[in-house]
């Protein structure tokens, strides 16, 4: 902004403070407007003074402010507004000092920037020279940050954790927003969120006294301003630089977080460097140098997609592109009769797809913000609730015949508890969304780091899943996706011998199913080497040599530590020390995870998890005199068999016969090794339960009802039970086991791991 657009800025915001007179919300809009230009150096240090205490006032009052308070606050904003405008005016009359001619850089006073909040009041800006002649300048010093620093003393806590909450928010929409202009350069929506979100971060920061923050967001703001305006492509380099800047931010957001636990504010590594980026002259120029030398990474192209899907031959498309001049490659292939109007439509809208749906298109929400640790106190109350109730509906007092009155009184009271219970689960419910964008941004990155061409899909990130599994499902993703990219894809080269389009593919797909949330992961990259793992199982004395072992048990050394099958260890992969987190991390969240491969085509992983850890439906069941409750989202149906219906095949695995399907049959007072049950098939109960493709058959004594049980972690010092998954205290007060039946299906079959 030049002096007279600011000037014309600054008396429109004086204009507007007198005529409104005490209007304290116009107090406030003008409070936040000069507070961002704190940011920028516009007003002396004496006039930040009164507009912090201003707004910080202003903050402070949960009810309107009272008369004579606007009034002071409004005359202090005034003076400082006023003082502002003197000192421009002061400036401006001042001779102009002449810069000396350096016959290498050009410089363009007139788009000069604002001086930042470091730079000496009154001084002269420094000049930016703008792109366009040619001419390179040598890149500033960055402003003289130091490597760490305190929080301000007099800085209000209460507000820098309100300052790091929505800053977070900030910068996941513009991480988001910038993979989106990868892929739409055009999407002018999406430039403007992520300028909006470095621009407000700026202000505040300013406001509370974080100079680190405010100069590195006034310089990053500069790069996507000039974006905005057209003046810098936003090509591959460019996203390298804007999201390296993002990640600054993230790291300087999470030094301001241990600021509020006692510590100093640290520059984050890779921070000057970024910052001597950002303040060169000549960045265009060094943008388009750059873009010269590196491919588009993990950014989809149109020929790729129309290959890969088998619309046209890659000579055809390379041909085209050769001879393509200005004209757009679409229009080209289309032209040239390579490929037609309805499939180059179709590839640049999944193009568009791979990377997520635009800025513009995100609908906005109301939402309040609540703080987790009452969530988790609401949930802890329900579940009590759930018990309360549950002890209440089995006491012998209201289960006798002659009240039925308060029976029905009960039974409503039930009703009531359970659609508390469903309400109150549903507010700790979220959307992958989050934690799919991060990987989409993962992939990018490590396609650039590897040199490979990676197409990234997503779908169903609009699956929910409790807020406390999101962070645990975070890592073992991480993992997978950083084997497949270093592991599982091939190189171009490889992939164009094997008769594969030269971008690899990774999927990420989250839906439901059976009452749990299923997260699968799959590539079309070499697939996992059988052998290999075998040989090296072997060598490592985890499995005999000379017996047969099916593909789940070679498979599963995996996720064994310190496994590894990669002959070459690189940065990405290759170590051994990320599967078995992926595994640790899914049982936590008494989930199980099941590996597919096929060699030369790819791998898949299937990740189970229950929708929640918190409140469980669940049907009791006798066993002997033990009680257990089966997930009600595992039971298909029960029944009493007849004789007829049941065979032993080979003397010893029992099988049931239902509806023209054989099933195993199950005795659980075999497996966990209970006195007293029901021997006989036919004079107890079949339970038939399915767990993904697996469908067997549960032998109890009896059924004894359907009730919603709060699930507790089994106490750590009893280990990881096979078969259990936690624990419930029932309406009598005793303590009932939750059955795992993926941990039944693998005790009965003899492979569970232990």
């Amino acid at each position: 902004m030049n002096r007279d657009n600011l000037l014309k800025y600054l008396n429109s915001l004086l204009a507007r403070l007198i005529a409104s007179g005490t209007d304290a919300a116009t107090l406030a809009e003008v409070s936040r407007s000069c507070i961002d230009l704190c940011g920028q150096g516009v007003f002396p240090e004496e006039a930040c003074g009164l507009i912090r205490d201003v707004d910080g006032a202003l903050r402070k009052n949960k009810r309107p402010v009272l008369q004579n308070k606007v009034n002071e606050m409004s005359s202090a904003l005034c003076s400082a507004i006023e003082s502002a405008i003197e000192a421009m005016d002061e400036l401006a009359a001042q001779p102009a000092v002449p810069a000396p001619v350096d016959d290498t850089a050009a410089v363009n006073t007139d788009t000069a920037d604002i001086p930042s909040a470091q730079e000496p009041q009154g001084s002269a800006p420094a000049p930016t020279a703008r792109s366009g002649s040619g001419d390179t300048a040598a890149p500033p010093i960055p402003p003289d940050i130091p490597d760490s620093m305190p929080l301000p003393p007099d800085a209000d806590r209460e507000l820098v954790a309100e300052f790091l909450t929505e800053s977070r928010e900030y910068v996941e929409k513009s991480e988001a927003s910038l993979l989106v202009l990868e892929t739409d350069p055009a999407d002018h929506e999406a430039i403007n969120t992520v300028f909006r979100a470095f621009h407000t971060i700026k202000g505040t920061s300013s406001f509370i006294g974080l100079p680190i923050v405010s100069e590195f967001c006034h310089k990053t703001e500069n790069l996507l301003s000039r974006v905005r305006d057209g003046e810098i492509p936003y090509t591959p380099a460019c996203a390298n630089i804007a999201l390296r800047a993002v990640d600054i931010l993230k790291d300087l957001l999470r030094s301001v977080t241990d600021a509020l636990g006692g510590q100093d504010i640290a520059k984050p590594a890779g921070y000057d460097e970024i910052m001597a980026v950002l303040l060169r002259p000549d960045l265009r120029e060094a943008i388009s140098a750059a873009d010269n030398g590196i491919g588009d990474g993990g950014t989809p192209r149109l020929g790729d997609l129309l290959v890969a899907a088998g619309k046209a031959a890659r000579e055809d498309v390379e041909a085209v592109a050769t001879d393509q001049g200005k004209e757009p490659l679409g229009v080209a292939l289309v032209r040239s009769g390579v490929a037609s109007v309805s499939d180059v439509g179709q590839a640049l809208r999944v193009q568009q797809k791979l990377q997520g749906a635009p800025a513009s298109e995100q609908r906005a929400e109301n939402t309040v913000r609540v703080r987790t640790e009452r969530l988790d106190r609401l949930i802890d109350t329900v579940g009590e609730l759930v018990i309360a109730q549950s002890m209440l509906e089995q006491d012998a007092v209201i289960s006798r015949t002659d009240h039925l009155d308060l029976q029905r009184k009960t039974s409503h009271l039930g009703k009531i508890v359970r659609e508390l219970q469903d309400l109150s689960m549903s507010m700790r419910m979220v959307p992958l969304r989050a934690t799919f964008q991060k990987m989409n941004r993962l992939v990018r990155d490590l396609a650039q780091k590897s040199g490979k061409q990676v197409l990234f899909t997503a779908e169903g990130d609009d699956t929910e899943i409790d807020r406390n599994m999101v962070d645990y499902l975070n890592d073992p993703l991480v993992h997978m996706i950083r084997n497949a990219v270093d592991h599982g894809l091939e190189t171009a080269e490889e992939r164009r011998r094997a008769g594969k389009p030269e971008a690899g593919a990774i999927k990420l797909k989250a839906y439901h199913a059976g009452g749990n949330v299923v997260v699968e992961v799959c590539d079309d990259g070499r697939g996992l080497n059988r052998e290999r793992i075998l040989r090296k199982g072997i060598e490592k004395g985890l499995l005999e040599a000379g017996r047969e072992y099916s593909d789940n048990e070679v498979y599963g050394l995996i996720f064994k530590p310190g496994f590894s099958t990669a002959e070459q260890v690189t940065d990405i992969s290759g170590r051994g020390v990320g599967m078995d987190v992926v595994r640790s991390s899914i049982e936590k969240l008494r989930g199980r995870i099941e590996t597919h491969s096929d060699p030369g085509k790819g791998c898949r992983f299937i990740i189970r998890m229950p929708l929640t850890m918190a409140i469980t439906d669940g049907m009791l069941v006798k066993v002997g005199r033990e009680r257990y409750i089966v997930p009600i989202t595992n039971i298909r149906m029960s029944l009493r068999p007849a004789p007829q219906q049941i065979s032993t095949i080979a003397g010893r695995a029992e099988m049931l016969q239902f509806r023209d399907r054989l099933m195993p049959l199950y005795r659980l007072h075999r497996l966990f090794a209970i006195p007293d049950a029901v021997e006989d098939p036919t004079q107890g109960l079949v339970v038939i339960v399915e767990d993904g493709a697996s469908v067997v058959a549960l032998l109890v004594d009896e059924l004894l009802g359907q009730q919603q049980v709060v699930a507790k972690a089994m106490h750590t010092g009893t280990g990881k039970t096979p078969g259990v998954s936690g624990g419930a205290i029932l309406g009598d007060g005793r303590v009932g086991v939750i059955l795992d039946i993926p941990g039944i299906i693998a005790i009965a079959r003899g492979d569970a791991h232990t």
